[in-house]
């Protein structure tokens, strides 16, 4: 329970406050999924309540208000991350610089547009799934964001933290096998359950893509931050969300 109450401080805006240890957070990662499922219970719930005021009305405006659902609940944090990340790449030369300008709390006008881009991908894919048949598109709303806070556990699994002089994000690196299993059984039951075989084989390519992901920032980093977290997070979702719609037609 006290892992859950972590995450929850962790990867959203609501009012607990929960004092830990810094390897009471590693073990903390294993319920980042657990957060994902009350997110994405959250978003059905609203995409729910809003097609039955509107009288099953306009996808677009139900898929507006999820993706708002979502974002406010994370507080902003993996944008800002996603933000960050982009501009570190686009601007540094080299590792130093990189996270130099990653660490900068100003957002470059190159962090913006890929926002931007980002949040059109979202809605286009929120959208989608809202238009699947009968509760396939609920089951697609719970499950990309457990999928979005899942990809940060093998992640965090395979890398070492790119600063030296430490942050909190050094606390989320070298996630233990254990803590990986859990929160992989956890996605992977949750998705096999609610979207078939098919989600497994999207998340199987998720997995191999988050191994390339963390040697590309092992390159250009020398390792990851928090702000990487957020920036494969925000991808994660994405990722998932197309894939599955892609599977199920």
């Amino acid at each position: 329970m006290k892992r859950f109450l972590i995450a929850l401080q962790l990867l959203t805006i609501l009012p607990v406050r929960k004092q830990f240890a810094p390897h009471e957070l590693r073990s903390a990662v294993a319920a980042f999924p657990l957060i994902g499922a009350l997110q994405g219970g959250l978003l059905a719930g609203v995409a729910f309540v809003a097609n039955v005021l509107l009288d099953n009305g306009s996808s677009g405006l139900v898929s507006a208000l999820v993706l708002v659902a979502l974002t406010l609940t994370n507080g902003g944090f993996h944008l800002d991350g996603f933000a960050d990340t982009v501009d570190g790449l686009a601007g540094g030369h080299n590792p130093k610089e990189r996270l130099k300008i990653m660490g900068d709390h100003t957002t470059g006008a190159i962090g913006v547009v890929f926002v931007v881009l980002l949040l059109i991908l979202k809605y286009s894919a929120i959208k989608a799934a809202l238009e699947a048949d009968g509760c396939a598109s609920y089951a697609l709303l719970f499950l990309f964001p457990v999928a979005g806070r899942w990809v940060m556990v093998p992640l965090s699994a395979l890398s070492v933290y790119a600063k030296k002089s430490g942050g909190l994000g050094a606390a989320f690196c070298g996630a233990s096998a254990e803590t990986l299993f859990f929160a992989s059984a956890v996605t992977f039951i949750l998705s096999g359950i609610l979207a078939g075989l098919g989600s497994l084989a999207v998340l199987a390519v998720l997995l191999g893509c988050i191994y390339f992901t963390a040697r590309f920032f092992g390159k250009r980093l020398g390792g990851i931050t928090g702000d990487v977290l957020g920036f494969v997070s925000e991808i994660g979702e994405v990722f998932f969300l197309t894939g599955l719609l892609m599977v199920i037609g």
